[in-house]
């Protein structure tokens, strides 16, 4: 069977583009090992969001509650299986959604030799192929770590244990410790060097407190030596968890005969360029599988886009310096842009704003940073809803907008989104909303 275009991988990437090669009138196959949706629905954001949804419920709903005059309880329920209806609609619509835009599917592992694909005993011929086949976590080299779970396994438990023992002080690696500590695990988070270290020392600062308030153990600077049952052995003592888990970083999924393909391949990907394309012609890359820094699924999304696209001819490119990321965590942490580029920065304080004073959760801040022209080229965000309002920043930085020009802007009051507008007046000492000695 011959096809134009042949996308190896369901996930966020891979549904994406076999959906828009689909919807162009191309003769598209998909092909998914498991399940759609990939690491996103299955193992990532989506169960480890609803996770920390139903942790902050537990944790907060009475403490807000109480702020406005409310007397709230919440009952534990069996939200383990409400998460795993959520996954399985998902997943279940991403391949819905492909064979709608007039793709074929097919499910299985694609292999790839002579130039051609086999999946189930059948053999694949492709016009164009686009490799979109995600990541894998990447266990640490550490004596017993098949004691331990992957964090794709940890956002899958069926329970919550009585401890746990988290590995890795990224992303991931908090986000579990706080959730599971919220839902009631006693956890250790263990990292090698600092918890989310490219973070400025403000925003540590606020999570580090976070993380102490809901009792969670953080051991920064720690060697692991071993794990040895629920035991893990390191140069600054023993920690027991009933669940161990290592959150330490992803590696790239290649299929099975990638050699074959002459691509230029390192330890964090393919290497493309900003097009997509490959040192061979007929492959395009997309998503986790890409040698690039931001493993995200909007990236991946959007580079779905980009690389179908381009297959049929197209010369789109893709800018990853508006990219937003999010740390799911209570007060949610998200920057976009690069901070390295801003000569100047202003920050405006959550305490300040009518919104947060009304919802009763005043912690965090925005700040804005800004080149010699005025533009802005980098935004933080510490909040419960910085998942939404960074995307204001990512959009102002894509759009190459000036801080004056969100400064002489309108937005709703009252709402979260001020404290952005807010950062920018402040640069013109237009920052009417605070006291003038008030505090960042």
């Amino acid at each position: 069977m011959k096809y134009d275009y042949v996308v190896i991988g369901g996930g966020s990437a891979g549904y994406v583009a076999g959906s828009v090669l689909a919807r162009k009138k191309a003769k598209t196959l998909v092909i998914e090992k498991e399940k759609f949706g990939g690491v996103c629905v299955n193992a990532g954001c989506v169960p480890s969001i609803f996770l920390s949804d139903i942790s902050f419920i537990l944790s907060r709903f009475q403490e807000i509650g109480n702020y406005k005059g409310l007397s709230v309880s919440v009952e534990n329920g069996n939200f383990f299986k409400k998460r795993d209806e959520i996954v399985e609609y998902l997943s279940s619509a991403g391949r819905k959604l492909v064979e709608d835009a007039g793709s074929e599917v097919e499910l299985g592992e694609a292999k790839i030799s002579g130039g051609e694909i086999l999946v189930n005993e059948k053999k694949i011929e492709f016009n164009r192929l686009i490799l979109a086949s995600g990541s894998i976590p990447n266990p640490p080299r550490i004596r017993g770590i098949e004691n331990a779970i992957s964090e794709d396994e940890a956002v899958n438990l069926h329970s919550v244990p009585e401890s746990m023992v988290v590995i890795g002080g990224g992303y991931a690696g908090v986000e579990i410790a706080q959730f599971f500590a919220r839902l009631g695990s006693k956890v250790s988070l263990l990292t090698r060097g600092k918890i989310i270290s490219e973070l400025d020392s403000e925003a540590r600062s606020i999570l580090l407190d976070s993380l102490e308030w809901d009792g969670i153990e953080v051991i920064e600077g720690c060697c692991i030596r071993s794990i040895e049952g629920e035991k893990v052995l390191t140069d600054k003592g023993e920690f027991r968890g009933e669940i161990v888990v290592y959150a330490t970083g992803r590696r790239p999924n290649l299929p099975v005969g990638i050699g074959e393909l002459g691509l230029e391949i390192r330890e964090d990907g393919i290497v493309a360029n900003q097009e997509m394309r490959t040192s061979n012609p007929k492959i395009l890359v997309a998503g986790d599988v890409v040698n690039r820094r931001k493993k995200v699924a909007h990236v991946a999304m959007l580079e779905g886009i980009i690389s179908s696209l381009n297959a049929m001819g197209g010369n789109y490119t893709i800018d990853y310096l508006h990219v937003p990321q999010v740390i799911y965590t209570d007060p949610q942490i998200a920057v976009a842009g690069d901070k390295g580029r801003a000569i100047k920065i202003s920050k405006f304080p959550l305490t300040a704003s009518t919104r947060a004073l009304i919802r009763g959760e005043r912690e965090g801040y925005a700040k804005i940073g800004i080149d010699c022209d005025g533009k802005i080229v980098y935004g933080e965000v510490v909040a419960d809803t910085a998942e939404d309002l960074i995307n204001l920043i990512s959009l102002a930085i894509r759009a190459k907008m000036t801080c004056e020009e969100i400064a002489f802007s309108a937005l709703t009051h009252p709402s979260l989104s001020e404290a952005i507008e807010n950062a920018c007046r402040s640069f013109f000492n237009l920052d009417v909303d605070r006291f003038k000695g008030m505090k960042d």
